[in-house]
């Protein structure tokens, strides 16, 4: 109760927490200006709201009209990077398996709920059965906490199968912004079966052909999961056909989820599994995605396993576990998935596989969890309005205290984040990169986990008071789903990001880098109007915050506790749009509603960790089965759901490798990093006679290639791949042997063109490029820049461009040029003496003095501080140390013996070293600028 009446005095009284001296952290705009430092070391630049929110469109394809919002917001912190708002769909790509990006995800199965080994479960999956604690929706409402075993009394309904589930279209297309608060496009609406039905055998009958086309917006899903033909009594986008995926058909490097087949009883690495045989007559139980004695770092585990030779279609595996109550979940013909909680240090698990009150099959496991907090957290907060009642849409007989309040949601809340603890952990395992997973803000208080109630460390959830009253929140201009009339003149531009913002800013608790996922309590569904108002589904932020926030109209349909997972995951009682949301027509019965509602609020989660949209997995709407995961069982499946018929439920390979070196998954096995892997790098491109040389000083991680909007494949490089690029067993360049992460490579376009598919000299080839601290930028036209970036000088040198730093676009922009050339360059163009530097704040440009006397502008030079860089007869320009991101922040001229002009400007946006390749000489830099320098352009020729 002590917990309890804490939460309750948050709400009634009425006030935020208090930090005592500290004042609410705000985030002035000028900390949207270029990508997302991982660590919060990076400086933020100074720069104009209007500009400042703009920037972050500046290296990546604008989006289609409706989608990019980026001008509704007074200041980029209130944009998100990713709006996914639903939007009418167009239809469904018809080759939605690409060979690079697509890999077959394994099968998923069901969990069971609490009770023991004597307990039924609910849903038409068992009929007849009943749950603990009699029927649901209760009548009376208990006192919560309740008795250890007990609960609110929970029966669920449902007849009939659940009709076809359709997927939705999405939209296949690089990420067009990077990862920094920027609106984007919507998830899409529901596609109907019979679009599915249409075009799935192309999809999965053409496994090597390119993922289908997106829409142009950037923030537009890329794609989504491939469909089988629709087939009675099962949704349209689950596949066998999609298990059947093998190596062949598959990009190389990009390897099969683990169990991606038939059960295999040896790793990955060929060590063998973990086989228990009972000594009793029973038969063995084998643990197919963990070992014994293995270590992990998360609170919860997914643990699949087998006992063969079994048949069943309403079997059962429970675990028990020394200081938790026992834990049931179903399982068919022998397979078994089951949520496995776990304390710090020595677990041991035993487990029984039961067919009636009959055990069939017995296993012991011992697993040691060791928590791991040396690692930013994700921090879980509800929002609540000012004068919020403080509950959750539910049905009518299905409200009061602790199942509709506030309690209710911090329980929901906590248990959705430790399933996406546990989801990720298990797909991270699969991809060969361990169980690095999201670690959670804990604190030592009554668990919730656990109906026993007992005071263990547990997830904290944060209640912030919002300054805002419901009828703001709920205000129809704030509603993400809703569009205004034609001439309808809108009288606030804020959405449910830019108030969740707000909330955390008048918390003013967390300091330095820190993520946060939001629920907004007071989300509501308006039957009349037909509109979700108070949510909002996004993800994003720059500098130091990173946000996804998501509405609560689904909550409803969440466990509150590891005892009620399988039960809501089996769940078909059918939503009454008279007071729920069926959220995008994907929640007509609560197992959808709990898929969509927490997998998408993940979804919303992996923008903040930097992912994009992805043609297949949870980055597109993969979540509609992210029961999967957790489940052997799904409504409306035939049989076990085995980690290849899991579907959408998987992570992207692109994401994985993303993930792979975000720094809240690292594992205390990785090596301390650099600190030129601590903070954001920019991303050089310089075009060459070999072909383009891609420099970033952090290392790079993956470089994907998109053709004509559609994604063809990557080539990744971490540390656990390096031996495969060197003994060929992966297509790599000398460079890319070099080291895990190479600092530069030569993309030879030939020889890339031919590993992704080709593609010609008209196509629009485009290149994803992602460092080791999780920068993401986009070449644009990999043609133009190589074609149309060079020129033949007055002497017939060949004088290559970069790629352009700055969009060039401020209001009143002028173009400036500077042509002079090395000096050991033979050539009669004008070398440099001096440089003379314009800068304040800002940098507002420099000039360029010659040895013939001249002098060239770049930029209007106007304003700001003058400092003077002399250049040697015996010395040069080296390089040039930029930040940019929409404009040119700050910038260091460097010499060839090492003298600096010193830092001028600001210090926001990615840093790039600009710096001819290696034989090249410089031959002039090029510009433009208005009040300050808005773009750099660096141009070389080789040396002779």
């Amino acid at each position: 109760m002590d917990h309890f009446r804490k939460l309750k005095a948050k709400f009634e009284g009425l006030t935020t927490h208090d930090s005592g001296s500290q004042k609410a952290t705000t985030h002035p705009p000028v900390q949207q200006q270029g990508g997302y430092s991982p660590y919060g070391a990076q400086q933020p630049g100074i720069h104009p709201p209007a500009q400042s929110g703009a920037q972050q469109q500046g290296i990546y394809p604008p989006a289609k009209p409706g989608d990019a919002q980026q001008d509704a917001y007074s200041t980029p912190w209130q944009m998100p990077t990713h709006n996914d708002t639903p939007y009418p769909s167009s239809g469904i790509p018809s080759d939605g398996i690409g060979p690079g990006g697509f890999f077959a995800p394994p099968q998923q199965q069901q969990q069971q709920h609490y009770g023991g080994h004597g307990n039924q479960f609910p849903g038409n999956t068992f009929p007849g059965a009943t749950f603990p604690g009699g029927a649901y929706p209760p009548q009376s409402y208990p006192p919560y906490p309740p008795p250890p075993g007990e609960g609110p009394p929970q029966t669920f309904v449902g007849s009939g199968g659940p009709p076809p589930y359709p997927p939705v279209a999405p939209s296949q297309e690089p990420p067009s912004k990077p990862p920094v608060a920027v609106s984007g496009s919507a998830l899409p609406a529901m596609a109907t079966a019979a679009a599915v039905a249409a075009t799935a055998t192309a999809a999965v009958g053409n496994p090597s052909g390119p993922s289908s086309a997106p829409p142009a917006a950037q923030d537009g899903l890329r794609g989504q999961d491939s469909a089988p033909p629709v087939q009675q009594g099962q949704p349209a986008n689950y596949s066998s056909n999609i298990g059947a995926l093998d190596s062949s058909q598959l990009p190389s490097g990009v390897p099969l989820p683990l169990d991606q087949h038939d059960i295999m009883t040896t790793t990955e690495r060929g060590e063998k599994k973990h086989v228990t045989r009972p000594g009793d007559g029973r038969n063995q139980m084998l643990f197919l995605n963990i070992s014994n004695n293995e270590t992990v770092h998360q609170r919860f585990l997914i643990v699949y396993g087998q006992v063969p030779g079994i048949k069943g279609d309403k079997d059962r595996i429970v675990v028990r576990h020394p200081y938790f109550p026992p834990l049931t979940f179903p399982a068919i013909d022998g397979y078994f998935k089951i949520l496995v909680e776990l304390e710090s240090g020595d677990n041991g698990l035993k487990f029984e596989y039961l067919q009636g009150d009959a055990v069939v099959g017995q296993g012991e496991l011992t697993i040691k969890m060791e928590p791991y907090t040396d690692k930013p957290p994700l921090i879980l907060a509800v929002v609540i309005g000012s004068d919020s009642k403080g509950v959750f849409d539910s049905p009518p007989d299905a409200r009061g205290p602790g199942i509709n309040d506030l309690d209710a949601a911090v329980r929901k809340l906590r248990c959705c984040a430790y399933l996406w603890q546990a989801f990720i952990a298990e797909q991270m395992h699969r991809q060969g990169f361990g169980r690095r997973t999201i670690r959670l803000e804990e604190e030592y208080e009554p668990d919730t986990m656990a109906r026993d109630n007992e005071r263990r460390m547990t997830a904290k959830v944060h209640i912030l008071k919002s300054r805002r009253t419901v009828a703001e929140i709920q205000d129809k201009e704030r509603a993400q789903q809703w569009t205004p009339p034609p001439g309808y003149k809108r009288h606030t531009e804020e959405s449910q990001f830019s108030l969740a913002n707000e909330a955390l800013d008048d918390y003013g608790v967390f300091k330095g880098s820190h993520h946060v996922a939001c629920l907004s309590l007071d989300s509501h569904w308006d039957p009349e109007q037909q509109l979700l108002l108070g949510h909002a589904a996004l993800g994003g932020g720059s500098g130091d915050r990173r946000l996804g926030v998501f509405g609560s109209h689904s909550t409803h349909a969440w466990p509150a506790n590891a005892e009620e997972v399988a039960a809501k995951f089996l769940d078909t009682t059918q939503t009454d749009t008279r007071y729920l949301a069926n959220d995008c027509g994907g929640c007509g019965e609560y197992w959808r509603a709990a898929n969509v509602g927490m997998g998408a609020f993940l979804h919303e989660c992996g923008h903040l960790l930097t992912l994009a949209h992805t043609p297949s997995g949870i980055m597109s709407r993969g979540f509609d089965d992210y029961n999967r995961t957790f489940m052997i069982s799904a409504p409306g499946f035939d049989g076990p759901v085995r980690q290849r018929d899991e579907a959408g439920a998987h992570w992207h390979r692109t994401d994985v490798i993303r993930l792979r070196h975000h720094p809240c998954l690292r594992l205390p096995s990785d090596p301390p990093l650099r600190d030129n892997e601590k903070h954001e790098s920019g991303f050089d491109v310089l075009p060459t006679e070999r072909g383009l040389l891609v420099q970033n000083d952090s290392g790079i991680t993956m470089i994907e290639v998109w053709v004509d909007g559609k994604y063809r494949n990557h080539r990744e490089y971490t540390a656990e791949n390096l031996e495969r690029r060197r003994n060929g067993s992966l297509p790599a360049g000398p460079d890319e042997m070099a080291t895990a992460f190479p600092r530069e490579i030569v993309v030879d376009v030939n020889s890339w063109s031919g590993w992704a598919g080709g593609w010609s000299k008209s196509d629009k080839v485009q290149l994803v490029l992602t460092s080791r601290a999780t920068a993401t930028e986009n070449v644009d036209n990999v043609n133009d820049l190589l074609h149309k970036g060079s020129r033949h000088d007055h002497e017939g040198n060949v004088v290559f461009s970069s790629n352009q730093l700055g969009k060039g676009e401020m209001k009143g922009t002028e173009k400036f040029e500077a042509w002079f050339s090395g000096k050991d360059m033979r050539s009669s163009t004008p070398k440099l003496v001096s440089i003379e530097i314009r800068a304040g704040d800002m940098l507002d440009g420099f000039i360029l003095h010659m040895d013939d006397g001249s002098e060239r502008k770049v930029g209007k030079c106007k304003g700001g501080n003058r400092s003077v860089l002399s250049i040697d007869p015996d010395d040069d320009l080296d390089h040039i140390v930029v930040n940019s991101g929409w404009w040119i922040d700050g910038l260091e001229f460097v010499t060839r013996q090492g003298h600096t002009s010193g830092w001028k400007g600001g210090r926001g946006g990615g840093r790039h070293i600009v710096k001819p390749p290696l034989g090249y000489c410089w031959m002039g830099i090029t510009g433009s600028g208005a009040d300050w320098l808005d773009s750099l352009t660096m141009h070389y020729a080789k040396r002779k």
